[in-house]
């Protein structure tokens, strides 16, 4: 009894964990990152809504790019077409608002971009 007790407790906590990390998703971030080729950007700007859907839009620059995702706990999913190349990414959605991950394109030669986004 006493551990359904304690596993429902948990259950009960995760989920309400990936719903929190979920609502908190929808704002505008700074972008910093590495390109495939290990190059560093930043300063770049994000925004993520949701739509009727409940798949969530990502558009990086005020709309320049623009991607589609979905939450599975506290990982977000995205994928996107950048400079006319498939591109997914992998994105950890951390307690403090920030999402941080790793990237890649079908045309690169397997190295992984990373990007972090944080809440404005």
């Amino acid at each position: 009894m006493l551990k359904t007790l304690l596993l429902s407790g948990a259950l009960a906590l995760s989920l309400t964990g990936a719903a929190l990390a979920q609502a908190n998703l929808i704002g505008s971030y700074k972008v910093t990152g590495t390109n495939t080729d290990g190059s560093a950007y930043d300063e770049g700007s994000l925004t993520i809504s949701q739509e009727p859907s409940g798949a969530y839009l990502v558009k990086w620059d005020g709309g320049e790019y623009i991607g589609i995702g979905q939450v599975s706990g506290d990982i977000l999913a995205v994928a996107s077409v950048v400079d006319q190349r498939n591109s997914i990414m992998i994105m950890k959605i951390n307690p403090d608002g920030s999402v941080k991950g790793q990237w890649w394109r079908r045309s690169d030669a397997g190295t992984k971009g990373t990007e972090v986004w944080t809440k404005k």
